[in-house]
């Protein structure tokens, strides 16, 4: 079983009550290069970041923890339609994450963003550049991944070379098409979604969703997960079932009930 919370180094869990998070380094890797940002305003807006490090990049943790600095900042402090603060957002996360230092080779620090902002109304939209991912997760049997992942396996199933078990199963399933940083895009693909009933808003790595990619095996873990503990809950027991599970990537899981 996994460790318990605190047990681990390059762990960090974050609780605001509305809202939680958790990102772990795993056992695959020397360092954390996930990172996340969770906020709220006194109006019940909520917001949150989720990033990934590429780790073939330089710096890839310093890409990741600007990148969801700078966005949560935009999202909490901007005003206007919500998928207007999304984009600028992304946009700002990317200016950041392209002002860092690059080596001596030249490479330049990248990550992938997702990130999802609650109004107090319950209205949710999603932004997302590369493959970390966004779900809803409701108990009516409604849960869907919101997010398409900028890959290359997506990119074959779409063009009809491939089958999704085959695409997912080549060597560059994972390889991705969108990312931010310097040769990287800001331009984000978002959605909005008003909830019919209650659920919760999923935001993940891939080294969650690789072990559980399907909605319904998400919902099934974690809706009652919530139920008994609430977010931080969630995001515990997800985390640790991909650390049961192998843990080969670093996980950063974040839980909004809405």
């Amino acid at each position: 079983m996994a460790e318990p919370d605190g047990a681990r180094a390059g762990r960090v869990d974050t609780d605001l009550g509305r809202l939680a998070g958790v990102s772990d380094q795993g056992f695959g890797h020397e360092r954390n290069e996930d990172a996340m940002a969770l906020g709220r305003t006194t109006d019940g807006t909520v917001a949150a970041v989720v990033c990934d490090g590429v780790s073939t990049s330089y710096t890839p943790e310093r890409a990741s923890r600007a990148a969801a600095d700078r966005a949560l900042d935009v999202l909490l402090t901007t005003a206007g339609p919500a998928p207007d603060r999304v984009r600028a957002a992304v946009s700002a996360a990317g200016s950041a994450v392209a002002a860092l230092e690059h080596d001596l080779g030249g490479r330049a620090p990248s990550c992938t963003l997702v990130c999802a902002l609650v109004t107090a109304d319950e209205e949710i939209t999603v932004g997302w550049v590369g493959d970390s991912r966004a779900y809803w997760l409701a108990d009516s049997g409604e849960a869907r991944l919101l997010t398409t992942d900028h890959s290359w396996a997506v990119q074959m199933v779409a063009a009809g070379v491939l089958d999704e078990g085959a695409a997912m199963r080549h060597p560059r399933a994972h390889a991705i098409t969108r990312w931010l940083g310097a040769t990287g895009t800001t331009e984000p693909e978002a959605m909005t979604l008003r909830p019919a009933g209650p659920g919760l808003l999923l935001l993940c790595t891939d080294g969650l969703w690789n072990y559980l990619p399907e909605p319904a095996d998400l919902a099934d873990v974690a809706l009652p997960a919530i139920a008994d503990g609430g977010p931080l809950a969630a995001a515990d027991t997800l985390t640790a079932l991909a650390l049961d599970a192998g843990g080969r990537d670093n996980i950063t899981v974040v839980v909004i009930p809405a």
